[in-house]
């Protein structure tokens, strides 16, 4: 199988940013929106300060402005930004000109809704990153993705990041069957809301490394025209 990037989201403590990439993650999260996980510019900045080798850091927003988001990229030093709300493919392109890599979530309640936002968005982002639908909002609730909704999708041009419910004990088997280029995990590495656990995160990054085997860091922030 080929390589797949592993990404651990929504990490506030610099010393968690330490280990999660001395153990080979390829990008960590840092939440810009919500409550549990949400950081500030600042904060966000000793976790991307932090950072060392070839990991990125994604920045996640829900519906905030281009400008928001370069501002705040601006102090935090985050590599590629990661929508969750309603923007439109004008926004990517808008942030992709300043050059951040982008990734725009879906939460889609069906294969076919799954078609067409993937239609929407794949020239405009850089990847697309799926998760289970949850009233709860996005991002972070745990929520499974019907992996079989992806055996339809035709993928050329843009990478697939796959998230919702993922841990340790499952995340070979997404890998097996939703073929993603990235898989991303928040809750399933958590003893509690928001409170992360470094046993946990090495966990999950050695179970996805043996479900395709070992790799050099690196991975798709994918196609930036800037890089």
């Amino acid at each position: 199988m080929s390589r797949v990037s592993v990404k651990i989201c929504g990490l506030r403590e610099p010393r968690h940013a330490a280990h999660t990439c001395r153990a080979g993650a390829d990008y960590v999260g840092v939440v810009f929106a919500g409550r549990v996980r949400e950081v500030t510019a600042e904060e966000a900045a000793d976790v991307v300060g932090a950072l060392e080798g070839g990991t990125k850091a994604v920045g996640v927003f829900v519906d905030a402005s281009p400008t928001e988001i370069l501002r705040t990229r601006d102090v935090a030093g985050f590599h590629v930004a990661q929508l969750h709300g309603r923007e439109p493919p004008g926004a990517c392109d808008e942030l992709r000109a300043e050059g951040l890599g982008v990734w725009k979530g879906l939460r889609p309640t069906s294969g076919d809704a799954l078609v067409r936002g993937w239609d929407e968005y794949s020239e405009a982002a850089d990847a697309i990153l799926v998760e289970g639908f949850s009233p709860r909002g996005p991002g972070g609730t745990g929520a499974s993705f019907p992996w079989e909704w992806l055996s339809d999708l035709v993928r050329d041009g843009c990478a697939l990041a796959l998230a919702g419910g993922l841990d340790a004990a499952n995340v070979s088997r997404a890998i097996r069957d939703g073929r993603p280029d990235i898989v991303d995990v928040s809750s399933g590495v958590e003893r509690a809301p928001g409170e992360k656990s470094i046993e946990l995160i090495l966990e999950f990054l050695a179970a996805a490394r043996e479900a395709v085997g070992p790799a050099p860091v690196s991975g798709p922030v994918a196609r930036s025209r800037n890089e």
